[in-house]
């Protein structure tokens, strides 16, 4: 599949609607784990909004600006953390935090010209298009969502 700026906007207003959605499903069901020792529902739907703030606050600018990262965050941290808190909090806070954040996104890539989505940048000795970046992050969100649907579906 070719990654275009609509398959973007397109793929994040279905996230958008994925996750509105959840706040039908039983709070069980919402702290249920896919698999046996993996996430629940609730902590992949939370991981997502530190990562989309990340990608707007940190990386979009530093590309489009041609400048060199300032923070390199700990993945395994931010997870964690972000896992945790979806674990205490309300559904609909972090369901909410979601939708903002993923709006956010939304809109910053549909501020980026056509043309600069082929800009480069490089990351642990890589070196990446802004459109290969946000096509594997829209992958990722891809994988999660197979993985939410095991336990609605």
């Amino acid at each position: 599949m070719t990654i275009t700026k609509q398959t973007l906007l397109t793929h994040y207003q279905e996230t958008i609607d994925f996750v509105r959605e959840l706040d039908h499903i039983l709070e069980e069901t919402w702290r249920t784990p896919y698999a046996e020792g993996k996430w629940t529902v609730a902590e992949i739907v939370g991981h997502l909004s530190p990562w989309d703030r990340f990608i707007v606050a940190e990386r979009l600018p530093y590309v489009l600006a041609n400048e060199s990262f300032e923070v390199t965050p700990d993945s395994q941290a931010v997870n964690e953390e972000a896992a945790k808190m979806s674990r205490e909090q309300q559904r609909i806070l972090t369901i909410d935090e979601f939708l903002v954040s993923r709006d956010r996104l939304r809109v910053a890539v549909d501020l980026i010209p056509e043309d600069r989505l082929t800009d480069t940048f490089t990351s642990k000795g890589k070196t990446i298009s802004l459109l290969d970046f946000l096509g594997a992050m829209m992958q990722h969100d891809l994988h999660h969502q197979a993985q939410i649907e095991q336990v609605t579906a």
